[in-house]
């Protein structure tokens, strides 16, 4: 014989859970199987791998089989990605400010989340919970509001504006 399921309240949800603040939050466990180990390090490898050549193959040449961004090839203009590919080429090369010139919302998100993962990678080895976001939405919406104001300054060509674009005028990698 099945337990009878717990009472519910007439809005659906079990009686006596709407006041339960004092019960900690159950974390789901994460348990990695050998199929997901072999994934990420395959997807590790083939990142490596992808990075190994961009790093010889200068994306910077007129000679190169990097395609051009499409939004950049049809309106002349800097789309929050254009750059990127460079950007990357740059850091992988040792240029930073170089790579700032390319896409400097790239560098610095990729700045930010080097930093996050060393700070988590950390904080496991210590036996400390990882760090989370809490307000994922709002800062969802932060991020969005970043990404389309990074777009519209950098198509501003005056001012102070002018260094925001992709550092390149006919391409748009």
């Amino acid at each position: 014989m099945l337990p009878a399921p717990p009472p519910t309240a007439p809005h659906g949800s079990p009686v006596g859970d709407d006041d339960d603040t004092d019960a900690p939050a159950a974390r789901p466990v994460h348990r990695r199987t050998p199929t997901t180990r072999a994934t990420t390090w395959m997807l590790a490898g083939a990142t490596a791998a992808g990075c190994a050549y961009l790093a010889i193959s200068d994306p910077n040449k007129p000679a190169s089989w990097y395609p051009v961004c499409p939004f950049k090839a049809m309106t002349g203009l800097d789309c929050p990605g254009c750059g990127i590919t460079r950007a990357l080429h740059a850091l992988l090369t040792g240029h930073p400010v170089r790579a700032l010139d390319h896409n400097a919302l790239f560098v610095v998100a990729a700045v930010a989340a080097v930093v996050w993962l060393a700070v988590n990678k950390v904080r496991t080895l210590r036996g400390r919970p990882t760090l989370r976001v809490k307000h994922p939405a709002a800062w969802g919406i932060a991020a969005g509001v970043v990404v389309v104001a990074f777009w519209v300054l950098r198509n501003i060509h005056w001012g102070p504006f002018t260094w925001l674009g992709s550092g390149a005028a006919g391409s748009g990698t």
